[in-house]
């Protein structure tokens, strides 16, 4: 008996060595399922390894409670309340195995989101752009962990055109011609806004009415432009098919006064017939003394008084402060809504204005009130602060949602429809990171590499054969033109470098796969590919 005893203790001390083992194991093998999220994803891929989650639960919850059985199997038949010391076994496994998931995949996470961005700030060094403080970051998956007002100053977007007070704005023509145009004449739209300005210069008015908007009589069309001396087109920059923005100088009796103005044309079968609304902005005024201009800073801080009285505002709001605002029934603000059609589309904030941030740095910002408070909404305020950050150079007063939407909607905040991209975008193509051995053996098989990273990246160091595709920062009016350079059907592979253009990388995946083009995922480590 003794004997028997002690085999039957043998025997269970190898199974609970066996079961822990399989424990051990279990550990051992998590990291390579956790590095299947790699970071920037954290920022929106929280609630998307379900199936993971309870596939390693599972095992875990299997080892170790095997290891309990085995330890107590032998006294366990002895015991009267079996149904009661069975559950409680299965609620501590329970418990156990899911906080030792959760801290363990905190951790790994985490470890492999800094050893990225490590590697990313490096290579972005490197190139002269940093994209994030080295101190900053968090790879819980919690959307607000990363302050976008600790974040550097945007790179130079080619797509800001208009600029009030800058520079530019002292370069006025002088000369005695009625009417000069420095734009290009490169299609009907351009060609009837160059022929509309001309007619007004020359003084004919008649023509000039047919083509305007006629919100006036033709004596009080005349009378506006009764006193001008001469009309120069300075820049055109279209935004879509029927908007366009404008700067144009205008000389009345020896002053000089230079507009950005926005003007959206009535078409008929995809042509031009007439003005069908427009909006200005002072963007400089000045005088003409013995041959040269002389801007007066006053003239054009008088059109933008309202922000005077507001600059000093917080550029930020907070949740609490957005909903009191939203909720009070006040009529002196405008929520502006600054994401890509694709974000908008899946869910919005009721009441919001939607124009994408591309087409507002090229000049749909004009459309905003100049006499009204403005609360940008992005996903997460990091592009929503870059928003803010724009609309205040022009002289509007405007701060960001400080979380962003995702933040506001996790509060509990007013929404029509989802936030969340996992719950319309669910197949694991869109959270998928390849490294870069995966990479190249995709592309070895035909898969085309799409750069999504600002143009400025682009043009100063991409992978050779990768095409920039940057949504983010290309008018609506350029889109399809973007979007040929690559043959529709391609299998694609979106390339970035940081926290924010990784972002970036996954809208213009989900956009293309809208598209017709096969997305197959991301790669975030370009740094790497011609090693």
């Amino acid at each position: 008996m003794i004997l028997y005893r002690k085999r039957q203790k043998t025997d269970m001390n190898k199974q609970i060595a066996g079961s822990f083992i399989v424990l051990v194991l279990a550990i051992l093998i998590m990291p390579s399922l956790v590095s299947a999220v790699v970071p920037p994803d954290f920022i929106f891929n929280v609630g998307t390894q379900v199936v993971q989650f309870f596939s390693l639960i599972a095992v875990f919850f299997a080892a170790f409670f095997s290891a309990l059985f085995h330890l107590f199997k032998v006294k366990f038949f002895a015991i009267k309340k079996k149904g009661a010391v069975l559950a409680a076994t299965f609620a501590v496994a329970a418990v156990f195995v899911t906080a030792g998931y959760y801290f363990y995949v905190d951790y790994a996470q985490k470890a492999e989101y800094q050893k990225w961005l490590a590697e990313s700030i490096k290579f972005n060094s490197s190139s002269g752009n940093m994209d994030i403080n080295t101190e900053k970051g968090d790879s819980r998956g919690i959307s607000n962990s990363i302050n976008p007002a600790e974040l550097p100053p945007p790179l130079v977007d080619e797509n800001d055109k208009l600029a009030i007070g800058s520079k530019e704005n002292q370069d006025i023509d002088i000369s005695e011609e009625k009417f000069v145009s420095k734009i290009e004449l490169a299609d009907e739209t351009s060609r009837f806004i160059n022929e509309y300005y001309k007619n007004i210069a020359e003084k004919n008015f008649e023509q000039a009415y047919e083509m305007s908007k006629k919100t006036a009589d033709f004596e009080t069309f005349k009378g506006w432009y009764a006193n001008t001396d001469k009309i120069t087109l300075d820049n055109l920059v279209r935004i879509d098919d029927r908007r366009s923005s404008i700067e144009l100088t205008l000389y009345e009796k020896g002053t000089v006064t230079r507009y950005g103005t926005l003007m959206i044309l009535a078409m008929r079968e995809g042509k031009p017939v007439g003005v069908d609304w427009s909006q200005a902005r002072v963007l400089a005024a000045g005088v003409v003394e013995n041959g040269n201009v002389v801007l007066d800073e006053k003239k054009i801080s008088e059109q933008y008084d309202f922000f005077s009285a507001n600059e000093k505002r917080s550029i930020v709001v907070t949740n609490q402060e957005f909903k009191s605002i939203t909720q009070s029934g006040r009529d002196d603000y405008l929520v502006l809504d600054a994401r890509e059609d694709t974000e908008y589309e899946s869910g919005y904030f009721p009441g919001s204005v939607h124009v994408r941030f591309a087409d507002l740095k090229s000049g749909r910002w004009i459309e905003m009130p100049k006499d009204k408070l403005i609360y940008v909404i992005c996903w997460s305020g990091i592009r929503g602060r870059e928003v803010a950050e724009f609309l205040r150079t022009k002289k509007i007063a405007a701060a960001f949602l400080e979380k962003g939407a995702d933040g506001w909607v996790s509060d509990g905040g007013q929404w029509i429809g989802t936030v969340k991209f996992s719950e319309k975008f669910g197949d694991p193509k869109f959270r998928r990171v390849f490294d870069t051995q995966e990479v190249k053996n995709k592309v070895n098989e035909g898969a085309v590499l799409v750069d999504s990273r600002e143009p400025l990246k682009f043009k100063q160091w991409h992978i050779a054969g990768s095409y920039s595709i940057p949504i983010m920062y290309t008018p609506t009016i350029e889109l399809e033109a973007v979007f040929s350079q690559v043959a529709l059907g391609s299998s694609i592979i979106t390339v970035c470098d940081g926290y924010v253009n990784c972002f970036d990388a996954k809208i213009t995946g989900i956009e293309m796969e809208r598209r017709g083009y096969q997305f197959l995922g991301r790669y975030n480590k370009p740094w790497e590919y011609e090693k």
